[in-house]
């Protein structure tokens, strides 16, 4: 039987500021940036300000205008709550004035979560280069440019036990690749119109759909190839003779929709049914399900309400792994470190229990539609050409193949990573899983000092617990100011690096900033302040100067990179 939820407010006052008062007491409202739903806002209330009354009630008690607020988390009666407006209000000003209230906590608006945009390409490639890479393709692949799943899974491929969760678009999980790694609900009776798990959803037996609010999960093979393409490479069947790998061979995959056609005809998702689709798969984790991922390839608006329910998912257990997103309108990756290029919820680097992944190509470079953060960006993955299931259709029921390119593709390669960890050591902590993906990642030039671990996830290292070699110094990237010269690379060895222009090393102290300290004892950036007269002396405006990084410990020297300052 489906529990009734009781609430209310403390009287009605709240009601009749947020939809009554007049335009004259709103502040003046701000642009927003993100796209939100129309008409709708979320509320939250401050700890004490909500006691029960029948739910029947509340429309008459609390909105004059008969507009039922719907609670979006059955786990705090304070909510938040999915409200909806006055038309005579904007979301902006309905924001405001709800938030001019004591009693509210915050109020924002319900963000539209968009999938990040794919790039499809005409051929199918029968390669998985993003598992294993031998640079052999004749597209200019580099050997070794992968996860290196092939030696991970000479430790494991997976475990039927763990439960990986796909929070996007339907997946199809008739596919004849996924429909062997299909989750079902150990509680759930399937198709006979009872709710048996007791969770208030009927024959939610595989995920369920949180825009539809029904268990059906493949809306069109157009609509749902995101999702689809998605679980694919997390947990595509493994040897079995047909399609494609996952990167976990055995693993299941529980399907929540929230991402769907629109009424005008575009394919997004709302917070308030994010936040339903999260909250549901942290619902099942605490029911006894072992899901200890969520693949999130989309982004939205920084919602506070969306953020407590990813803190809320890592306190369950659960990873959860998002898309760095893929740049602007422009298509070029942004520094989501800078909160005007900010992309939520990659940007959330206070969440220990998430990790955002940006994307490379087949030669380890940072794809140029990829966006980055040393601070909020966990690591890179593969991003580009990469091939996966793709829905059924009427003459090709059993399903099919196809490439995308974008973070949304890079993403599933470590929430695989997070399957097979979870399947060789199930004691590990959602925050414990995102720190050793993080810390033995394979250090890439590409990547130096623009992710947190300057490198690419690796799946061998990861199940093994293995940090990567330092390496031989090598320079990435050169600036400079009036007074100040920086390098960044990798191999560089803390406390013993030389910078050198034109073979000789410059006059001053080296400077070594912790924050880009690496896990294998290296640092991804140096650092000198020569002063304006050493600067023009040494590096005048202009001029080519062949710049190197010498490290005295080991008697390496990285090759030689001009640097012209402008």
């Amino acid at each position: 039987m489906k529990k009734v939820v009781s609430f209310a407010l403390l009287g009605s006052t709240f009601a009749f500021m947020l939809f009554l008062a007049p335009r004259a007491h709103a502040t003046k409202k701000s642009k927003l940036r993100w796209d939100y739903v129309k008409g709708q806002i979320l509320v939250k209330m401050r700890e004490g300000a909500v006691q029960g009354i029948e739910r029947e009630y509340l429309s008459d008690q609390l909105l004059p205008i008969h507009t039922r607020p719907e609670l979006v988390s059955s786990e705090e009666q304070s909510g938040p709550y999915l409200v909806q407006i006055d038309s005579s209000l904007s979301v902006e000003e309905a924001v405001a004035i709800a938030e001019s209230d004591p009693r509210v906590e915050y109020a924002e608006p319900n963000y539209i979560c968009h999938p990040l945009e794919m790039v499809p390409n005409d051929a199918l490639f029968s390669l998985e280069w993003g598992l294993l890479n031998t640079g052999t393709d004749g597209l200019g692949g580099k050997a070794g440019a992968d996860i290196s799943a092939t030696r991970a899974w000479d430790i494991t491929t997976g475990s039927d036990d763990v439960v990986a969760a796909v929070v996007d678009t339907g997946t199809d999980l008739g596919h004849e690749d996924l429909s062997a790694n299909r989750w079902i609900n150990p509680r759930e009776i399937p198709n006979n119109g009872v709710d048996d798990d007791g969770d208030g959803l009927v024959d939610d037996v595989s995920g369920w759909n949180f825009f539809a609010n029904n268990n059906v999960l493949v809306e069109s093979a157009s609509v749902d190839n995101h999702g689809t393409h998605v679980a694919g490479t997390i947990g595509a069947a493994g040897n079995n003779g047909a399609g494609i790998t996952g990167v976990a061979w055995h693993v299941k995959l529980m399907s929540v929709k929230f991402i769907a056609r629109q009424s005008d005809g575009q394919v997004n998702g709302s917070t308030s049914d994010a936040i339903r689709a999260i909250n549901f798969v942290s619902d099942q984790r605490r029911r006894g399900v072992n899901v200890r991922a969520i693949n999130a390839s989309w982004s939205g608006g920084k919602s506070k309400a969306l953020h407590q329910a990813i803190v809320d998912a890592g306190a369950a257990g659960i990873v959860f792994v998002c898309a760095a997103g893929n740049g602007g309108d422009d298509g070029i990756g942004d520094n989501i470190d800078d909160p005007e290029a900010a992309e939520y919820p990659a940007a959330w680097a206070d969440i220990p229990s998430l990790i955002s992944v940006a994307a490379l190509d087949r030669s380890d470079g940072l794809a140029g539609f990829s966006n980055f953060g040393r601070a909020t960006v966990g690591v890179g993955a593969p991003g580009v050409s990469i091939i996966s299931t793709f829905p059924g259709t009427a003459s090709l029921p059993n399903g099919t193949y196809a490439q995308l390119s974008g973070t949304s593709m890079a993403t599933p390669h470590v929430t695989g990573i997070v399957a097979l960890l979870a399947a060789v050591n199930s004691s590990l902590t959602a925050e414990q899983i995102v720190a050793r993906i993080v810390r033995t990642a394979e250090p890439i030039l590409s990547l130096s000092s623009k992710v947190a671990s300057s490198g690419r996830a690796n799946a061998y290292n990861a199940v093994t617990n293995t940090t990567a070699q330092r390496g031989s110094p090598a320079i990435s990237a050169i600036s400079a100011t009036k007074k100040l010269l920086t390098v960044d690379g990798l191999g560089f060895i803390n406390g013993s690096a030389v910078i050198e222009a034109n073979g000789s090393s410059l006059p001053a102290d080296v400077k070594y900033d912790a924050s880009f300290a690496l896990a294998n004892g290296s640092t991804s950036e140096l650092s000198v302040k020569l002063g304006k007269p050493l600067m023009n002396s040494l590096f005048p405006i202009g001029t080519p100067v062949n710049v190197t990084v010498f490290n005295p410990t080991t008697g390496e020297r990285s090759s030689a990179i001009t640097f012209v300052r402008r």
